[in-house]
């Protein structure tokens, strides 16, 4: 059997003997809008729970559009001209409408990388500015959530007269779907309130998991930050495999992403037969794959595949290596620990904070039910070494070395796909 992998730009071929009757668990057939501009013309002419956004901007004088970082695959050239014509039949001007890079602890954005995000014409009319979270001077505070998260925002944003969030609805390993409220916080966050979000008292609770939405705690902390720091339009997609747009919603910030999840959910969601001894998976291919932080979400989305004791097979790229120094340093502290229980311990204690520890958390989670192996070309020896995966030189011998330990009739399950599609085993 011949399969693709979503690996890097390309994908990865790789081949798996019949015999072995692999399990092939593929997100669902969502077929792309016909006309994906008059499927936006229509979702922003009747939004969700809010009025039109030309409505809202009548008056106004500046604007803020939020937009997701490079690690995910939103088709802001699509989305933004619809989005900026709203606000100029207001009566806003090019200068007045700022276009807001949501990096959340990513990186910056350089120029090459802001072209492929929004296109030259865009970036050449309007200000881009990218977020960092670390820079104390640009954030303002908002006030204290209930459950004692200080939120510190970015000021362009909080100073913008409308302020409309753009975003991908997608599963994620935390907030149970990404988009909605995820493009303020952590997206336009200061570390500060990324740190209370992020600590172990969300990330290890239960709910805070793939698909949970609705009960999921960080979910609902992230929608007290919201309402305390007003919303005005959201414009979510839903997008195939193929990253065509198959539809959009917009309009209030929670009632048009529950409606945009509940849509999402049919495709995004595969029933599987039984757990698998050895799962092969990705992280999606290009952009989630380029740094092995991000890839740790290719684990994650399998947890509920792999049975206790298993082992997932993790085909990355990583063209840009680990990611960004704090996350190393995490991986490093995460190694001194011998159990996952014990680095939560060490975590929680405030003093103890590193940026980016919640990836290497989850990673940890992960590594707690089955080993991993992983494939990253893009990734050195020394680099390796900080995953706390074996390495592996190709998907084909990772699976022989699996099926010497996990024995010649051991189950297998492909998720090309990675992280953008679940699997849930029957009655699970």
């Amino acid at each position: 059997m011949n399969i693709t992998l979503a690996y890097g730009k390309t994908g990865l071929d790789i081949a798996i003997d019949d015999s072995l009757k692999p399990a092939v668990y593929r997100k669902k057939r969502n077929p792309g809008a016909a006309d994906p501009h008059a499927a936006l013309d229509t979702a922003m002419a009747a939004p969700i729970g809010a009025p039109r956004l030309r409505d809202i901007a009548a008056g106004k004088k500046t604007a803020a559009i939020v937009i997701n970082d490079i690690t995910r695959p939103v088709p802001n050239k699509l989305l933004l001209p619809h989005i900026i014509d709203e606000l100029r039949w207001a009566g806003l001007r090019d200068a007045d409408i700022c276009i807001l890079n949501a990096t959340g602890t990513h990186r910056p954005a350089p120029r090459d990388e802001q072209i492929e995000l929004v296109g030259e014409d865009i970036l050449a009319r309007h200000p881009f500015f990218n977020h960092d979270c670390h820079a104390d001077h640009d954030h303002l505070y908002v006030g204290l959530t209930p459950n004692g998260t200080e939120v510190f925002l970015d000021k362009r944003y909080m100073e913008a007269d409308v302020r409309v969030l753009t975003g991908l609805i997608e599963p994620h390993f935390m907030a149970g779907y990404s988009g909605g409220r995820k493009a303020l916080c952590p997206g336009l966050a200061s570390i500060r309130t990324v740190r209370h979000i992020h600590h172990p008292r969300f990330m290890e609770h239960p709910t805070a998991a793939n698909l949970v939405v609705k009960g999921n705690f960080m979910h609902e902390e992230l929608l007290s930050i919201i309402r305390m720091a007003r919303v005005d339009f959201i414009v979510n997609v839903v997008i195939n495999e193929d990253r065509e747009l198959c539809a959009a919603f917009c309009g209030d910030v929670d009632e048009a992403h529950l409606a945009g999840v509940e849509a999402a959910r049919r495709y995004d969601v595969v029933e599987a037969d039984a757990e698998a001894d050895i799962v092969i998976t990705t992280s999606a291919g290009y952009p989630l794959d380029k740094t092995f932080y991000q890839a740790v979400k290719g684990l994650c989305g399998v947890e509920g595949l792999v049975r206790q004791g298993g082992t997932v097979i993790l085909a990355a790229e990583c063209s840009e290596g680990m990611g960004n120094p704090a996350f190393l340093d995490c991986l490093r502290v995460r190694a001194q620990f011998a159990s996952h229980d014990d680095y939560i311990r060490h975590i929680e204690q405030p003093d103890h904070f590193i940026p980016d520890q919640w990836q290497v958390e989850k990673l940890s989670q992960a590594l707690r039910r089955a080993h991993a192996m992983l494939v990253a070309g893009g990734l050195s020896e020394k680099d390796h070494q900080l995953t706390l995966c074996e390495r592996a030189a190709s998907v084909e011998s990772a699976l022989r070395a699996c099926l010497q330990k996990h024995g010649p009739s051991a189950k297998i399950a492909v998720v090309p796909e990675g992280p953008y599609v679940i699997p849930v085993v029957k009655g699970e």
